[in-house]
């Protein structure tokens, strides 16, 4: 049986609280913008290659030189994200996985650019 989440050990707790992310990997994928929350400066994207097993990704935050009023919903563009990881303990896979979760490593996505990709203007 699975512990109850009040127990959760508190090294465990910290550690998913306050990750140690790694040095960030760049990746480049197209796809378009799905929300835009203003409140928090973070948007929602679905890219058309699966970028870390899933092609949409949620809650990212944006680099300072995009503009969010610059951004449009359903215009096809070309991203360029940091994918930062941060591998979890033994300790922390092994209590995840009693509780019935599997997961090792803890990835966060930041914007970084953003440009449009302009469909008429290709020939045929």
């Amino acid at each position: 049986m699975g512990k109850k989440q009040s127990d959760i050990p508190e090294d465990v707790n910290k550690e998913l609280e306050s990750p140690k992310f790694g040095k960030p990997t760049e990746i480049t994928a197209s796809g378009y913008i799905l929300d835009i929350n203003d409140k928090d400066n973070k948007v929602d994207i679905q890219t058309y290659e699966p970028v870390s097993g899933t092609t949409i990704l949620e809650g990212l935050s944006i680099s300072k030189k995009i503009q969010l009023n610059d951004l449009e919903k359903g215009t096809v563009y070309q991203f360029k994200l940091d994918e930062l990881k941060a591998p979890l303990s033994k300790k922390t896979i092994e209590y995840l996985k009693e509780q019935g979760i599997m997961m090792d490593v803890i990835i966060q996505f930041e914007l970084k650019e953003v440009k449009t990709i302009d469909e008429n203007s290709e020939t045929t």
